[in-house]
């Protein structure tokens, strides 16, 4: 009994396959007369142009058209975060200078030619410094952080003997 089913199951599963491929053929074949009828003119050239969109980002004029409600576009004020630039000057000391062709001055306790940079310990932790220029009695250096350069001068030093 189970076999005489499975048979008449596979025979339906047949015919519906038969079906559906003569349809297909039948469909493809109406679709190539249906092509050849059609009139193609391949000499016209279709001349689309697309509109650009514009927006306007000046300062806070406009808005964000993906995000309208975004405050990422309004310019900020960085003056409040950012630290005050802490003077240096007092904290680095010049201590003395060797002349030559190639002059080297000692800063902190670490010595410095033109154009050199280091970090110099100071109060506080570290900071990083670079030779500009070495005078006669002078050194100019560039502290990190800082806008300006800072002038550090050698201290004269009198040492007084007894006799």
């Amino acid at each position: 009994m189970l076999v005489k089913a499975s048979l008449s199951v596979h025979r339906i599963l047949v015919r519906a396959s038969m079906l559906s491929q003569l349809a297909g053929f039948i469909l493809v074949g109406f679709m190539g007369s249906v092509v050849e009828g059609a009139e193609t003119n391949t000499n016209l050239t279709a001349q689309v142009t697309f509109p650009q969109s514009v927006f306007a980002t000046e300062g806070v004029t406009g808005k964000d058209p993906f995000f309208p409600n975004s405050s990422r576009r309004l310019k900020r004020d960085d003056t409040a975060n950012r630290p005050p630039t802490r003077d240096y000057s007092n904290l680095l000391r010049l201590t003395g200078i060797a002349g030559g062709v190639r002059p080297i001055a000692t800063i902190n306790n670490l010595t410095f030619a033109v154009g050199e940079e280091q970090e110099v310990k100071v109060d506080g932790g570290k900071v990083k410094i670079r030779v500009i220029e070495i005078r006669e009695k002078s050194v100019l250096v560039s502290v990190e952080k800082q806008p300006r350069a800072i002038e550090l001068t050698l201290r004269d030093v009198n040492l007084k003997f007894d006799e």
